[in-house]
C-alpha cells in the first residue's frame, strides 16, 4: 500500500499549512527537517516567517544566523535585534548577507561599541534604538557621535532614540545631520533640546518628550528657528513637570512653518496657565491645520482667566473639551477627538466625566483615589470609555480596602496588566478576575503570596510575566502557576545573600516553554558572583552592572 507522508504534499498546500501557524509555530515544527531542508527554508522564507526573529528561542536563532539569513539575501529590508542577540548574530556576519537592509531596531541596547559600530552601518535609512536605562551613557555617545550626528551617517531618514531617562547631548562632540527629516527622541532637558535644534536643519517631523526638570535659567536664542529649521511642518511636545508652560510657549511661537502640532503638557501651575498668550501664538502660526492638544495641571487657587471657558471661540475653534476637578484640584483640557494612543488619569475624573469615549487609547495608566472603590463600577468605566484598550496599569497608592463584591463583566480585550503598583490582594483578584485574555502580567510578589493561587491562576494563558521580590528564592514556587509562560523578568531591590546565577536553571526545568530570563537589580554583583558567570551548554548569558539575561 502506497503510504502519502505530509511532505509529499505540493507546496501550496505546505504553504496554507505554514499560514495557520505563526512564525514562532511554523519555525519551531519545521526547523530540525534535515532530509527536507532547503525546501523547508525555502517556503518558511516565502511565508515571511523570518520578520520577527528576535522572538525566538536561542536554538532556532542560531538556526536562522547560520542556515537561514545566507538564503534570504536581497529579500530582508528590517530587522529587530535584542542586546542579548547582538553578539551571535555578528559572529555570523549576517550583515554580509543582508545588502539591502535598511531598517534596524536594537532593544535593551546597554552599550558594546564594537557591536554597535558592526550594526550602525552607513546604509540605514531607518533606525530604532531603545536604550536600557541611564546608565549606559557609553552607547548613547557612540551612538550620537559616531553615527546620527557624524559626518558618514548620510542616508538616515527616520530615526527614534528611547531611553526612559532621557538622553543627553551636552558635551557631546556632534555635527549636523543633514539627511534627517523624522526624529523621534527622549532627552534628559530643556538644554539638550536646544543642542538638537543646531543639527537637524533639514528635519520635517521631530517628536520630542522632556524627562528632566532645568533648574538654572537657559538663554537660547528661539527667534532664529524660523530660519533654520524651515522645513519643519510636524512638531510634538511632551512634557510631564519638566517645563513652565511660558518655556513651551517660547519653543512653538518661532515654528512658522507649522501644519502639525502635538502637545502633552503636565505641571504644577499654582492660578492656571496662560490660555489668551496660548491663543495669540497659535493664531500667528498661520500655516498650523492641526492640534492635538493634552494639557493638566494642579493648581492652588484657580483663577478663571487663566482657563479655556474664559475663551469660548478658541475652545470652539480647536474643539477643546475640559473638566476641573475641584477635590483634586486639578484641571484637564484636551483636543476632540482625543487621538493619542496613551491616556493617564484618576479614578475620581473617571467616574466624574463620562462623557467622552477614547476610542483610540490603547494603553491606560490609572491612579485610585482615596476613598473606597466599587470594582464593578470601574470595570464598567473602563469598558466603557476605552473600547480599545490592550494594556492597563492601575497604581492603588493608598492600599485601602476595596469593593470585594465579585464582578461578572469582563475586558475581553486587554492582554496586558500591570498591577505592580497595587497592594491589597482582593483589588487585585478582582481585577484580574475580568481579564480573561491576558498575556502579560506585572504584579509584585508580595500580593501573590496572598492569594489562592491555584484557583486564580487556574487555566491562565500567561506567557509574559514580570515580578517585583526581596527573595528570589520564592519565584521557583509562583513559576509551577504559570506553565505557558516564555519570558520572565524578575526585578529585585535586595539580597540577603550573593547566590550563583546556576540556581536560575531550575526556572527553565519548572516552566518548559520558558526561554529567556531577565534578571534586573540596582547593583547586580549584590545578588550574584558576576565573577563566576559564564555561557553554558544550552544557555547564552550576558550581564552588566544591573541585568542579567539566560537565553535558552
Amino acid at each position: 500500500m502506497l503510504k502519502t507522508s505530509f511532505f509529499d504534499l505540493p507546496d501550496l498546500v505546505l504553504l496554507d499549512v505554514i499560514h495557520y501557524l505563526s512564525p514562532f509555530d511554523a519555525i519551531q515544527a519545521f526547523y530540525d527537517i534535515d532530509d527536507r531542508t532547503d525546501r523547508i527554508i525555502n517556503l518558511l522564507i516565502e511565508s515571511q516567517c523570518f520578520k520577527t526573529i528576535h522572538h525566538l528561542r536561542l536554538p532556532f536563532f542560531n538556526f536562522v544566523c547560520r542556515d537561514v539569513v545566507p538564503r534570504l539575501s536581497s529579500n530582508l529590508f528590517h530587522i529587530t535585534l535584542y542586546n542579548h542577540q547582538l553578539e551571535i548574530a555578528r559572529n555570523n556576519e549576517i550583515l554580509s548577507y543582508l545588502p539591502n537592509l535598511s531598517s534596524l531596531h536594537l532593544i535593551n541596547i546597554i552599550g558594546n561599541e564594537g557591536l554597535l559600530s558592526y550594526f550602525l552601518h552607513p546604509q540605514l535609512t531607518n533606525l530604532t534604538i531603545e536604550f536600557l536605562s541611564e546608565h549606559h551613557t557609553e552607547a548613547q555617545t557612540f551612538t550620537c557621535e559616531q553615527f546620527i550626528f557624524n559626518k558618514i551617517s548620510k542616508n538616515l531618514l527616520n530615526c527614534h532614540l528611547k531611553n526612559q531617562s532621557g538622553i543627553r547631548l551636552q558635551r557631546l562632540t556632534l555635527f549636523p545631520n543633514d539627511s534627517l527629516q523624522q526624529l523621534t527622541i527622549q532627552l534628559k532637558e530643556l538644554s539638550d533640546l536646544h543642542i538638537l535644534f543646531d543639527h537637524i536643519p533639514n528635519i520635517r517631523s521631530l517628536n520630542v518628550e522632556l524627562c528632566q526638570w532645568t533648574t538654572e535659567t537657559i538663554k537660547y536664542d528661539y527667534k532664529k528657528l524660523s530660519q533654520t529649521l524651515p522645513n519643519l511642518t510636524e512638531f510634538s511636545l511632551e512634557t510631564n513637570h519638566t517645563l513652565t508652560f511660558n518655556q513651551l510657549l517660547l519653543l512653538i511661537e518661532n515654528f512658522i512653518y507649522l501644519e502639525k502640532l502635538s502637545i502633552i503638557y503636565r505641571n504644577y501651575d499654582g492660578y492656571g496657565i496662560d490660555t489668551v498668550h496660548f491663543d495669540l501664538i497659535l493664531s500667528r502660526l498661520n500655516r498650523l491645520i492641526d492640534l492635538d492638544l493634552f494639557i493638566k495641571f494642579i493648581y492652588f487657587n484657580l483663577d478663571a482667566k487663566c482657563t479655556f471657558e474664559q475663551n469660548l471661540q478658541f475652545k470652539q475653534r480647536w474643539s477643546i473639551h475640559t473638566h476641573a476637578n475641584a477635590t483634586q484640584k486639578s484641571y484637564v483640557a484636551y483636543t476632540k477627538p482625543f487621538r493619542k494612543p496613551v491616556y493617564s488619569t484618576s479614578t475620581d475624573i473617571l467616574f466624574q466625566d463620562q462623557s467622552n469615549v477614547f476610542s483610540t487609547v490603547t494603553r491606560l495608566s490609572l491612579r485610585t483615589h482615596t476613598k473606597q472603590e466599587n470594582v464593578l463600577s470601574l470595570i464598567r468605566s473602563i469598558k466603557h470609555q476605552f473600547p480599545s484598550l490592550t494594556q492597563l496599569h492601575i497604581v492603588d497608592p493608598f492600599g485601602m480596602e476595596h469593593d470585594q463584591e465579585e464582578c461578572s463583566m469582563k475586558l475581553l480585550n486587554i492582554s496586558s496588566f500591570d498591577a505592580s503598583d497595587l497592594k491589597i490582594p482582593n483589588f487585585f483578584q478582582n481585577l484580574y478576575q475580568s481579564l480573561p485574555n491576558l498575556i502579560h502580567l506585572h504584579v509584585n510578589c508580595d500580593i501573590l503570596t496572598k492569594c489562592n493561587l491555584d484557583s486564580l491562576f487556574e487555566n491562565n494563558q500567561i506567557k509574559y510575566l514580570q515580578l517585583l521580590t526581596t527573595n528570589l528564592d520564592e519565584i521557583s514556587y509562583f513559576l509551577f502557576h504559570f506553565s505557558n509562560l516564555k519570558q520572565l523578568i524578575v526585578n529585585i531591590n535586595k539580597s540577603s545573600q550573593r547566590k550563583s546565577h546556576r540556581s536560575l536553571f531550575q526556572w527553565f526545568d519548572i516552566s518548559p516553554h520558558l526561554y529567556i530570563v531577565h534578571v534586573r537589580a540596582p547593583k547586580l554583583s549584590d545578588i550574584f558572583y558576576l565573577r563566576l558567570i559564564k555561557n553554558e551548554d544550552e544557555f547564552y548569558l550576558q550581564h552588566c552592572n544591573e541585568i542579567l539575561t539566560l537565553w535558552k
